[in-house]
């Protein structure tokens, strides 16, 4: 299952890039939360920021 998700910045909640997002069925325990959760720890692997700086929403279909 695919989806895109935005990654903002907490503080001003500007756009700071966009994530396609691709999880497999046995990785969706708890639906959207899972990409959200994907895209941030996509961000701290790529040195971006963290979850204390950032948040990410799946943008509606």
């Amino acid at each position: 299952m695919k989806k895109i998700v935005d990654v903002f910045k907490r503080k001003d909640r500007s756009l700071v890039w966009t994530y396609v997002i691709s999880l497999d069925r046995a990785r969706l325990t708890s639906g959207i939360v899972e990409f959200e959760h994907e895209a941030l720890r996509l961000s701290a692997l790529e040195e971006r920021g963290g979850s204390e700086t950032l948040t990410a929403r799946v943008r509606p279909a």
